[in-house]
């Protein structure tokens, strides 16, 4: 077949060819569901863009790389992804779950409601979608703990750190439920069956800012600590720390959105999209050039021995 193909092309394409052929063949199997889920959110969300006349291909790149993340842990394990089973499963949480469930809430707006008149299967997508939401919040800390076990030096936590931080979001998650709150409760009584996921999707979001803070202060403390490889920790850290400030700002503009201050917060949403996309190619780049070896601890945090792969 190959040859068929060279024999009948011209030489540019056929270059082009191997080139693909050659960078296929290094994707792993099992990360090809991914690259399609990846393909397939672009299709739908270039789809909404486009019907809404405001096309923007940061928004789609946004979303392909979030949709791309285990895909990217997948290409850097090798064939060895049974080894970093918690690692992606933090991954898929954090960002496979809520696409999928977009993707659904996407092909249910191309059905007419003449042809699908039962309500509840829309309401039912709906607190899916809400509750896929809430259980991505998890998901960078999943990844934080997974990439813990791969460090030979433990992370510090100092606690005035950890106690404003935990303080800091508890107050977000109120401000925020308490507009979430005020919106729903002016709404029309249509919006009665999903009220409640609503005001718990919004009310728990800041709590995004512990999970990415996790991860962005572990693999930082991987960066002090010199930890192999660095350019690996180095990509992880300052590319969680971006997506930090990224969740940050969305949660500012989630809390703005609600008060008549709204257009000195809309000007920034660029900020918090360019942010976030950086960030997360910085995390893919990071995973795909591979994961550090697991790792126990021996003799204390300054000392341990390497653990070989599965």
């Amino acid at each position: 077949m190959n040859d068929d193909f060279e024999s009948g092309a011209p030489r540019g394409l056929t270059r082009i060819h191997d080139w693909l052929a050659a960078r296929g063949r290094r994707i792993p199997l099992e990360a090809w569901p991914f690259i399609l889920l990846a393909a397939v959110a672009v299709a739908a969300n270039g789809r909404i863009l486009l019907s809404s006349v405001s096309p923007d291909l940061l928004i789609l790149a946004n979303v392909a790389a979030g949709a791309l993340l285990p895909a990217a842990i997948l290409i850097g394990c090798r064939g060895m992804w049974r080894s970093a089973r918690l690692l992606l499963l933090g991954a898929i949480v954090w960002t496979s779950l809520p696409i999928l469930l977009d993707i659904v809430g996407w092909a249910q707006q191309l059905l007419s409601p003449v042809e699908w008149p039962d309500p509840s299967f829309f309401s039912g997508t709906q607190s899916a979608r809400d509750l896929a939401a809430i259980i991505s919040i998890a998901g960078p800390a999943l990844i934080a703990i997974a990439l813990e076990q791969r460090r030979r030096t433990e992370t510090t936590w100092p606690k005035a750190l950890v106690t404003f931080a935990v303080i800091a979001a508890g107050l977000l998650c109120l401000l925020a439920a308490n507009a979430a709150i005020g919106v729903a409760s002016g709404t029309t009584a249509d919006f009665d069956s999903g009220y409640p996921w609503f005001v718990a999707v919004e009310a728990l979001d800041p709590l995004r800012l512990l999970t990415v803070g996790a991860l962005a202060w572990s693999t930082m403390s991987a960066v002090r600590a010199r930890e192999e490889p660095r350019r690996f920790w180095l990509l992880v850290s300052a590319g969680s720390a971006l997506m930090l400030g990224a969740s940050i700002l969305v949660i500012a503009l989630n809390i703005a959105s609600y008060s008549s201050f709204v257009y000195v917060a809309l000007p920034l949403i660029w900020l918090d999209i360019v942010g976030g996309l950086i960030g997360m190619a910085m995390l893919l780049v990071g995973f795909a050039q591979g994961l550090p070896d697991a790792a126990s601890r021996a003799g204390g945090a300054d000392e341990a021995v390497a653990v070989p792969s599965d």
